[in-house]
């Protein structure tokens, strides 16, 4: 059999039986929501109709039913005397599978205990925020308050800090205020226009970047990342085609938390004055450097045909849902029209409340949030290591989240049984684009320590019953779902 049937009862068909209607209906919307979801792929062998059902603990004829009713709407086939196969979501049934940063912002409660998030790489509470007026934000709106490229005030606050803080000398009219930086993505896709170069990217990347340039045709290109950032060659290779993008976060890349180095900055500005690519520089988790020296200045201050987006909800809080692009006039134009036909503008009240938060922020307000994230990095890295010490962890030089390495091929089977006892975190496939980094995971370290205490002692109980689960399968179990050896 092509997979194991531990991960086929404990992913494929988890909770089918809280699902409406007839047993093997139940069985048939799980497993047509898995290949909906993309966690069964096309052409994946589905287990036999006896041992499957011994699985999930029905008779054979519930899921012969089951098999018979999915073959009949064609997303399943029998091939005599080879078994069953996953043929695809019907075309009848298409809809938009959901981004991987979707997928975490939707899992649910788990055993009916609160689930710990550690898979939302953003701030846990508000606690850290500068004190804020907001019935002096009321007081300073007026008008209708629409303006697509953003008040000016917010476009003020935010040029000052990239200025001062982040070393980016701004304009205020050099800026496009979004609706997060997810938002200033999707904005940008639409704004660069459909070309035939690539989307070039690091392998892993944001987990949101798919979906922000989804539709727009261009194929997605992936170069190497080290700890030293990403490889300049490797972008200069896959990025010579006439219009490619190329989509970096130098500083607190997400999700392995590095800093691109000095020359390989310079290297990366050499490519964006060359004018074949556009670059885009994501600086999110530019303020969030956590040990020694600041980091570099931005690609954006090396070269002016870099493009720079930014958001709030890194160092401030993702319930503003407020970013930033600082882009030349004519994608200026494209971006503000863009935004304009998708949502008019951003709201005001968020901008004016972000540019008093913006305007509290100094330099004694960053190294005292700087050091209680380095706290609580360093802690998280402790409790892993010693309470899970199969687990290879990279200790992250910025941002808000670091990266693990498990001890399996593949990783989604553990976040399941990890979300079932009480804690959401994100899959290596989420990260993913070249299926080489789906042993892995991405934990937030931004919640109190008592929570993260709480949280790794879930995971070690979810890993104990993972492995005794693998332990107990065939050496299959052992294999991403799917993958050959």
């Amino acid at each position: 059999m092509d997979q194991d049937l531990a991960w086929w009862s404990e992913v494929v068909f988890d909770g089918w039986r809280r699902r409406r209607g007839p047993r093997y209906q139940r069985l048939a919307s799980a497993l047509l929501d898995a290949v909906d979801r993309r966690l069964v792929g096309t052409d994946t062998r589905v287990p036999a109709e006896r041992a499957l059902a011994a699985a999930v603990g029905v008779s054979r004829g519930t899921v012969v039913a089951c098999f018979d009713h999915l073959v009949a709407a064609g997303v399943l086939r029998r091939q005599q005397g080879a078994g069953t196969y996953v043929v695809g979501r019907p075309s009848w049934a298409d809809r938009p599978a959901a981004t991987g940063v979707a997928a975490l912002l939707l899992r649910r409660r788990a055993d009916d205990r609160e689930t710990i998030n550690l898979a939302i790489s953003g701030p846990g509470d508000l606690r850290h925020l500068p004190p804020v007026d907001a019935q002096r934000a009321w007081a300073e709106l007026d008008g209708h308050g629409l303006d697509p490229a953003g008040l000016p005030r917010l476009r003020t606050e935010v040029a000052r800090y990239l200025t001062e803080h982040q070393r980016l000398p701004t304009e205020p009219d050099q800026l496009v205020i979004t609706a997060g930086g997810q938002e200033a993505l999707w904005l940008l896709g639409r704004a660069l226009g459909p070309h035939s170069g690539a989307l070039v990217t690091t392998c892993p990347t944001y987990p949101g970047l798919s979906s922000a340039f989804a539709g727009t045709g261009r194929r997605i290109a992936t170069v190497p990342t080290d700890a030293g950032g990403t490889d300049p060659s490797g972008i200069e290779r896959a990025g010579r085609a006439e219009g490619s993008v190329v989509y970096l976060m130098p500083t607190g890349h997400n999700p392995t938390g590095t800093v691109l180095t000095t020359l390989r900055r310079q290297a990366v500005a050499a490519i964006a004055d060359a004018g074949r690519a556009t670059i885009i520089e994501d600086l999110s988790l530019a303020d969030l450097v956590l040990d020694g020296e600041p980091a570099p200045p931005p690609l954006a201050a090396l070269s002016t045909r870099v493009v720079a987006v930014g958001s709030a909800s890194k160092l401030l809080w993702g319930g503003l849902r407020i970013g930033w692009i600082r882009a030349d006039e004519a994608i200026r134009a494209a971006v503000t029209a863009a935004k304009a036909a998708a949502s008019l503008a951003t709201s005001a009240l968020d901008q004016l409340i972000t540019a008093q938060l913006l305007a509290a922020i100094g330099p004694d307000w960053l190294a005292a949030h700087r050091g209680a994230l380095a706290g609580r990095r360093d802690h998280l890295v402790e409790l892993v290591t010693a309470h899970l010490p199969a687990w290879r962890v990279h200790r992250p030089a910025a941002g808000l989240s670091m990266w693990i390495e498990l001890p399996v091929e593949n990783a989604d089977a553990f976040a399941h049984v990890a979300a079932r006892h009480g804690v959401a975190l994100a899959p290596g496939s989420t990260a993913c684009l070249d299926g080489r980094h789906h042993q892995f995971v991405r934990l937030s370290f931004t919640e109190q320590f008592e929570t993260l205490e709480l949280a790794v002692q879930r995971l070690a109980a979810a890993w104990e019953a993972h492995t005794q689960n693998l332990a107990a399968g065939p050496a299959t179990a052992r294999r991403a779902p799917g993958r050959r050896p």
